[in-house]
């Protein structure tokens, strides 16, 4: 098992409020990361950073100037298309045979968590498993929350459906009680940074604790370029969020 001792040690201190300044940028952290790990834990740590990745392209693809760091493609691969993951490259080869759901890109983060969540199985990466089924069930459970009130076939928007969704009652009675968009969008990165700190373990020098570390700093990072003239579609993070 893989040791971070000097690694963990050499990466700054994270905020401790939503909004905050980052004390380091998030593509310079990822970079860290990516030259640091050690080989045998590099293609989780890669899982993990493309789903950034994922979130650009789809941007990219729908015309909106939207790009977050953090992600291992740079704006220029994303602009040209070019050194794709294959879960990308797949999806543009499914969508010109013809993608038949009401939201196409449901199919990409399909496509993206079937790649990520495979990846921690094959390497035994507690903290992507446990994180990463998190995370698709709370996709699922929005999802059917958004059916419920607006209407439509839930299997239709259905996202690796073999994960069978928790009880996610708390979280989302919680979510309707939030005043906006903005603060519905805050309460569900809080409570994703608890779920991060569930999941994580108890040694702070494994893989998992910094791969929890980079699931935080993303998070901090998007909340520090969101400023009082907040534009929903901006900064949504429609990859397992509202």
């Amino acid at each position: 098992m893989s040791n971070y001792y000097f690694l963990m040690c050499l990466l700054p201190a994270l905020p401790d409020t939503l909004g905050d300044k980052m004390p380091m940028k998030i593509g310079e952290i990822a970079g860290i990361v990516g030259r640091n790990v050690h080989l045998e834990d590099l293609e989780a740590a890669c899982a993990l950073l493309h789903g950034t990745d994922v979130f650009n392209w789809e941007q990219k693809d729908q015309g909106r100037d939207i790009f977050l760091e953090g992600g291992l493609l740079s704006r220029q691969d994303i602009a040209d298309n070019i050194n794709l993951p294959n879960y990308i490259r797949i999806f543009r080869e499914e969508r010109e045979r013809g993608i038949y759901r009401p939201y196409i890109y449901d199919r990409l983060w399909e496509l993206y968590y079937s790649y990520a969540y495979g990846v921690a199985q094959r390497f035994e990466c507690r903290f992507l498993i446990d994180y990463l089924s998190w995370e698709i069930e709370l996709r699922s459970a929005l999802t059917a929350m958004r059916i419920r009130e607006e209407g439509g076939v839930l299997e239709d928007h259905a996202i690796l459906d073999t994960f069978r969704p928790r009880d996610f009652s708390n979280l989302i009675t919680q979510l309707k009680n939030q005043r906006d968009p903005l603060g519905a969008e805050r309460y569900l990165d809080e409570e994703r940074l608890r779920q991060i700190s569930r999941c994580e373990g108890i040694a702070p020098f494994s893989i998992d604790a910094l791969l929890a570390y980079v699931a935080r700093a993303a998070i901090y990072s998007r909340w520090e370029a969101i400023t009082q003239d907040f534009d929903i579609e901006t900064y949504l993070w429609h990859g397992g969020s509202m």
